[in-house]
């Protein structure tokens, strides 16, 4: 992360631009403010020439930023998206958020969610009707498109795809259908290994793998070890299911309510296989 420091000349922009000179006054006209100000700081062996277009370079930069909302973000990319998902059956759930349902308890998402440094990036992922969450000291279901979570989250992890959201409209607009259409791609590609519950596991264990080499790691991601528990108890490993669900609770006490009824929950999935 790059550290701001403070710069004599960072307070002469605001001194400059209060003025309503940054772009048109003339060395001659700033002169005089320039020299008071920079010999007070002890600038004193940075020319006027250089101290004027320093400001000026700074004024280009910061008009180059163009910050995009989310909201105009979704209204930008969305129609690219539903293009390339046309006939699927996905559903527009939120902005920049896409959820399919076939009929069986695993439903897909496709989104761009929000990073640090104004970008957005694909993630896709399932999200499964008999894995609970933790919502406060509350235990709760998300069994529809609209309240569909990631319970197995994949990131693309790949900065070519990374879309920013600080150049303006036009700029998300010209970036966002190849990556749009890269992040598909290998969307389908992991979507194309889970047919049942039953190639959850094999799943699991693949984004692992993938989550391995640096960036977050797999426990990274808050819902990951609840859903592989509850996975495992859908498919009979007992001893697998209560190990990941204990990863989940090691910050809570075996009475803490959450504890309990996740559990109770769990140990009826497990009776259920």
């Amino acid at each position: 992360m790059r550290t701001a420091h403070k710069r004599p000349f960072d307070s002469a922009v605001w001194i400059v631009d209060n003025c309503k000179r940054q772009t048109t006054a003339t060395p001659c006209q700033l002169r005089p403010m320039a020299t008071v100000f920079l010999s007070r700081h002890g600038v004193v062996k940075m020319s006027i020439s250089k101290w004027i277009t320093h400001i000026r370079q700074d004024t280009q930069k910061a008009e180059a930023f163009d910050m995009v909302t989310l909201e105009a973000a979704h209204r930008i990319i969305s129609p690219v998206v539903d293009a390339a998902l046309d006939g699927r059956g996905f559903e527009t759930v939120a902005p920049l958020k896409w959820v399919r349902c076939d009929g069986s308890p695993i439903r897909q998402i496709f989104a761009f969610p929000a990073w640090k440094g104004g970008v957005i990036a694909p993630s896709w992922g399932l999200s499964f009707d008999f894995v609970p969450h933790v919502s406060g000291s509350s235990v709760r279901w998300h069994r529809t498109n609209k309240s569909a979570m990631f319970d197995l989250t994949v990131d693309a992890r790949d900065r070519a795809l990374d879309l920013s959201l600080i150049r303006g409209e036009q700029m998300v607009a010209q970036k966002s259908a190849p990556i749009v259409k890269t992040a598909i791609v290998r969307a389908d590609e992991f979507w194309r290994r889970v047919n049942s519950v039953e190639d959850v596991v094999p799943a699991f264990e693949w984004l692992r793998d993938y989550l391995s080499n640096g960036g977050l790691g797999f426990y990274n991601y808050v819902q990951h070890p609840i859903a592989l528990a509850f996975v495992l108890a859908r498919t009979g490993d007992a001893v697998g299911a209560r190990r990941e669900l204990d990863r989940f609770l090691v910050r809570r006490s075996p009475e803490d309510p959450v504890s309990r009824r996740l559990g109770e929950l769990l140990i009826k999935a497990t009776s259920v296989a």
